[in-house]
């Protein structure tokens, strides 16, 4: 009896310490946005990380994903069919839910990642792609940074693999809000 309790007592404190964090998609847009999440630690897809959504103007929606996640990304797509597929900008395999992660995409991506002293290195990027839908990415503790079709500074986003001033960090477990059209 005791080794059953204590075995029930240490599964609900792992439980209890495991953290989220959240990705909030908003759409400020005057047309409808696709949000996706993926997972692509070292450039390759996990499919354990994997969502999609269709948002008309005005709405969002929110995914939790485990605060020690590495090589997640979120990104907006465009003139999609019904189905989530076959979309004008941001597309990728999958339809609705990707399943390459949005390697494929070619879009502005936000980008979250566990990393050292136990923080969330956040950014947006659109290394070899395009600013398809401007965005803004806010953290949970007040920084945010924007990247507008005619304005997105390096300090704002990564245009090459260099771009390290885009990088910001927060705490474990907070909200993040992905703004299409700020």
């Amino acid at each position: 009896m005791y080794t059953s309790s204590f075995s029930a007592l240490v599964l609900i404190s792992l439980i209890g310490s495991s953290t989220a964090f959240n990705i909030n998609f908003i759409n400020k847009c005057t047309y409808t946005v696709w949000p996706a999440i993926g997972d692509a630690p070292n450039g390759q897809p996990n499919e354990s990380i994997r969502f999609g959504d269709r948002l008309n103007p005005g709405q969002s929606v929110s995914h939790g994903i485990d605060d020690h996640a590495v090589g997640v990304r979120g990104w907006g797509r465009t003139g999609c069919d019904s189905n989530g597929a076959n979309c004008k900008t941001g597309a990728c395999n999958g339809g609705l839910v990707c399943t390459d992660a949005g390697i494929t995409s070619h879009a502005l991506l936000s980008e979250y990642g566990y990393g050292s002293n136990n923080r969330i290195y956040w950014d947006l990027s659109f290394v070899g792609g395009t600013v398809n839908i401007p965005a803004e990415l806010q953290g949970p503790d007040g920084q945010s940074v924007t990247c507008k079709n005619t304005n997105c500074p390096t300090n704002q986003a990564f245009h090459t693999s260099g771009d390290y001033g885009a990088i910001r960090n927060s705490a474990l477990g907070g909200t993040y809000n992905h703004i299409f059209c700020p």
